[in-house]
């Protein structure tokens, strides 16, 4: 597992495609009161959780989801997020990218299930800052950037040719890795994850 979870950063300038739907209202970077609250997810759970190509974009095609969990899933997020992981349940994660790769298009999703919103929380923000850190040791420091999300919280940062969105769902992580800067297309990719996440929380099964 531990080779299928390291995530490939690419760098390109081209946009995701939004698929023109409109995004409910949120503040970004803060919690949203009135949010659902979500309840623990397994590996199962986040498999379903992980977004269909075509509520991204119809252009996009992508790779079999995957999901796990113990130890190794411990330490992978230990490793992206820079501190430990308490309270991890379960990762999952899918790639996805520009049918026939002509443009380089590419988004990545991950997802980090928790035993309480707190653990959440705290791993959300620690991710957040490790993905800063990152961009910075590589000559390209990224800035942050606003996003309006349904999410209960949002951090997003981006430099010239990639972007990386972290949100809170309840007691899930989203990390989102785009070589992708277009706000809108960010947002819309976000809110698709978010929505997911929320409608599989809830006992429902998202369509595919």
């Amino acid at each position: 597992m531990a080779a299928v979870l390291v995530l490939a950063l690419t760098g390109c300038e081209e946009s995701i495609p939004a698929a023109g739907s409109e995004k409910a209202p949120g503040v970004p970077g803060e919690v949203q009161p009135n949010a659902p609250k979500a309840v623990p997810l397994d590996s199962t759970g986040l498999m379903n959780a992980l977004p269909v190509e075509s509520e991204v974009s119809d252009v996009f095609t992508g790779g079999d989801p995957f999901a796990g969990q113990g130890p190794e899933a411990v330490d992978h997020c230990a490793k992206e997020a820079g501190m430990a992981c308490t309270g991890l349940i379960a990762i999952g994660g899918k790639d996805m990218e520009a049918r026939g790769g002509s443009d380089g298009t590419r988004v990545e999703f991950r997802l980090y299930s928790f035993g309480t919103e707190e653990q959440a929380g705290a791993v959300m923000k620690g991710l957040a800052a490790a993905k800063l850190k990152s961009s910075a040791e590589y000559g390209e420091p990224a800035k942050p950037v606003t996003l309006v999300t349904v999410a209960d919280e949002t951090v997003a940062s981006a430099d010239d040719s990639s972007a990386d969105v972290v949100l809170r769902i309840g007691t899930v992580v989203a990390h989102i890795d785009a070589n992708d800067t277009d706000t809108a297309g960010l947002e819309h990719a976000s809110n698709v994850q978010v929505e997911r996440v929320r409608m599989v929380a809830a006992g429902r099964t998202p369509g595919y």
